[in-house]
């Protein structure tokens, strides 16, 4: 039977996640190496850590890694806190327990005691822990995870890192262990940085095409201003813009109305 890295310990930050690693690759504590099978799964219980590494593109050539962690257990939403993924689970089976009635016990009333010890003999429900990191190893870069499991109620009573003198007295090399995530959102970061510093998209104004312009090729000379103003009018990249006469000539836009009445509320009455 194929154990967890880790039993009755609890997970309290990333540092301590590297530390489970670095002892992972001294061979201080094993790594899980295959997919857990039926009673493997069953054996998960708070406390539980697993190590193993992510299966890489060729896997043929050194026929390790897992392709991806089942554990038979049915999770909901991942939530995000200190760089890990957290899943509750949902829906956990009852524990087996065999229900004796008394003979005289009727079956209608049988059945509901029997439904009544299992409600009682279900289990708490696990929360999965999950942290991710890249590592160099002689075989190259791989990615190597760890899920551990807890209950909410049980949690504080695990031990820690701290507890376990083989771990405590590791000291894990800065750098070694970066975490798959962080990278991840340094590198979104990077690439808004470099967006705002250096942005795509410009904001300009459209040129205006003359009215006036476009009246005199459609029906004629154009009557707005003086003859010789179309010759002067001024241009933009190549587009005509409207003749400042005829700008000068546009009504002012018109007031909302909320504005209108603020405005003649400061006018005095004459009484």
């Amino acid at each position: 039977m194929q154990h967890p890295t880790c039993t009755r310990l609890r997970v309290r930050s990333p540092q301590d996640a590297q530390v489970i690693f670095h002892a992972v690759a001294l061979g201080v504590l094993p790594m899980v190496t295959r997919r857990l099978d039926a009673e493997e799964r069953r054996a998960i219980s708070s406390g539980s850590v697993y190590v193993w590494e992510e299966r890489g593109p060729n896997p043929e050539a050194t026929g390790l890694g897992i392709e991806r962690w089942t554990d038979g257990k049915r999770w909901g939403p991942s939530r995000v806190r200190d760089e890990f993924l957290f899943y509750q689970e949902k829906d956990p089976e009852p524990i087996d327990m065999d229900v004796n009635s008394d003979s005289d016990t009727t079956l209608g009333s049988g059945n509901r005691l029997q439904s009544g010890a299992r409600q009682q003999s279900a289990r708490s429900s696990l929360v999965k822990q999950t942290y991710s990191v890249f590592v160099e190893t002689p075989r190259g870069r791989r990615k190597w995870h760890l899920i551990a499991y807890f209950t909410a109620e049980t949690v504080d009573y695990l031990r820690t890192i701290s507890d376990t003198p083989e771990l405590a007295s590791l000291e894990v090399p800065p750098g070694k262990y970066r975490s798959a995530r962080h990278n991840t959102s340094r590198a979104g970061r990077a690439a808004r940085e470099e967006q705002a510093t250096y942005p795509v998209v410009h904001m300009q104004y459209a040129p205006y095409v003359s009215p006036a312009r476009l009246s005199h090729d459609a029906y004629g000379p154009s009557k707005i201003g003086p003859a010789g103003d179309n010759q002067h009018e001024s241009t933009r990249n190549g587009k005509i813009l409207a003749p400042l006469v005829y700008l000068q000539n546009l009504p002012p836009p018109k007031r909302h109305s909320v504005d209108e009445e603020a405005l003649m509320s400061l006018v005095p009455s004459l009484d």
